[in-house]
């Protein structure tokens, strides 16, 4: 990758004037690895204001992880919504996502039994998803990992005390775009269990020396397909032994 401070500033010039970037006008910046895609999010990162979180997903139980900061800028209560001309577009995804009462480092022993087992609260929350290629989602994947894998925003609704009972690969959902349905019944996880993500999360932010700050928002995949919401309108969603979130597009 020959500049990711180049492949950095158009990213952030798309997302501050809210235009898109032709992907293919990018040949000399994309990244070559997972670790310059990590490298151009975190130059992001510097410029939007610090984080408030972390987004992670992987495709399947087996495969491995990937993940991206979350801009503190971007993530909302559900009483305050969004504003749709605040992105290119609005694709929603229905999540949960965990924190920590304490700051996860060095203290922490590394094993993930140990690390899921201090989970302190868990939430039910909405991801918004929002692309800054025009062709997406036909983009190279690396360019989406710079792109703070696709994040537009993260919006939280019903918190609660972590139940390590609950059953978190296969629960009972529901999410709705004003009267339309987009997902109804029993969702699974394509990571299987999250919480395996929290412990990966953890062990990589060991391994580079750092921490992840008491009540970093952990959030860990989609229960449901992604919809994209062509206009404003009423988000919500319910997961079924654990609760519910509600908030407006304006």
């Amino acid at each position: 990758m020959a500049n990711p401070q180049e492949l950095a500033a158009r990213l952030l010039q798309a997302r501050r004037t809210h235009t898109l970037i032709d992907a293919a006008s990018l040949s000399s910046s994309t990244p070559a690895s997972a670790d310059e895609a990590y490298l151009v999010q975190q130059l992001v990162l510097d410029e939007l204001g610090g984080c408030a979180g972390y987004k992670i997903g992987a495709k399947s139980p087996t495969d491995a992880p990937q993940c991206a900061p979350l801009p503190a800028t971007k993530v909302f209560g559900a009483s305050t919504g969004i504003r749709r001309d605040d992105y290119a577009r609005i694709g929603l995804e229905l999540e949960i996502a965990f924190s920590f009462a304490e700051d996860v480092d060095h203290k922490l022993a590394e094993q993930a039994d140990d690390v899921i087992e201090a989970i302190d609260t868990m939430s039910v929350v909405v991801e918004v998803v929002d692309s800054r290629f025009d062709s997406w989602p036909k983009v190279e994947p690396l360019l989406q990992l710079a792109d703070l894998q696709n994040n537009g925003a993260l919006v939280i609704g019903d918190t609660r005390p972590y139940d390590r009972s609950f059953d978190f690969s296969t629960p009972h959902v529901s999410f709705y775009f004003d009267d339309h349905p987009i997902f109804q019944g029993a969702a699974r996880h394509p990571a299987g269990d999250p919480r395996r993500l929290i412990a990966w999360l953890v062990a990589r932010t060991l391994e580079t020396g750092h921490s992840i700050p008491a009540r970093t928002v952990l959030t860990t995949g989609s229960y449901t397909p992604l919809y994209l919401a062509a206009g404003p309108g009423v988000v919500r969603g319910a997961i079924e032994g654990f609760g519910k979130i509600e908030f407006e597009i304006k």
